[in-house]
């Protein structure tokens, strides 16, 4: 029985290293197993050490970690973030009663500007022409 077992893991080992052992090919923008005319070699071996594994992983945390108090921070200064104020984008409504009182008396001229008139600016089409007679 420890006779099979070792066999079968000899095995597997073999059949992995047989896998690995393939040359990889480029031909032009393609890989392949297939050589072909022009084609190169590509390493595909992984070479890294023991260590280099164990520090590209504490990269990958530190990374991490860094991402996520980045994202942290970002969402609690988007929390502090006051609105801007509401803006009218409706027809123009008449200014409060307290606040006309210091306002000069609208003249019936037409097309002047009047000092002291609401801060806002209001758009409206010239009047219609009255027919000649």
């Amino acid at each position: 029985m420890q006779l099979a077992r070792s066999l079968l893991a000899l095995a597997a080992c073999l059949a992995c290293a047989g896998a690995s052992a393939q040359a990889v090919y480029r031909c032009g923008n393609e890989y392949t197993r297939v050589p072909c005319n022009e084609g190169k070699v590509i390493e595909t071996e992984n070479s890294a050490t023991a260590a280099q594994r164990a520090e590209a992983r504490q990269v990958a945390a530190r990374e991490q970690r860094l991402a996520e108090s980045m994202a942290r921070d970002r969402r609690i200064q988007e929390a502090a973030l006051r609105p801007t104020r509401p803006v009218n984008v409706g027809p123009a409504t008449a200014a409060p009663a307290s606040s006309t009182g210091n306002l000069k008396p609208k003249s019936k001229a037409r097309g002047k500007i009047r000092v002291g008139d609401a801060d806002d600016f209001t758009a409206s089409a010239p009047p219609k022409p009255k027919p000649k007679r």
